[in-house]
């Protein structure tokens, strides 16, 4: 988040932990366009499912 890059979330809840000297360094790879792309297909699927419009 420092670095600038723009953060994407769901509505999942996390736990806040403030405690400055516990923590963990992760290197996390992810691709937001696969991500997206699997989004988009769920709302799509459900849209089917309802028979809504596109």
């Amino acid at each position: 988040m420092v670095g600038g890059r723009v953060l994407v979330t769901d509505s999942t809840h996390v736990k806040a932990n403030a405690n400055k000297h516990k923590y963990t360094k992760e290197q996390v790879l992810q691709n937001t366009r696969d991500y997206v792309n699997e989004l988009n297909a769920a709302v799509e699927a459900d849209r089917n499912a309802h028979g809504k419009k596109h």
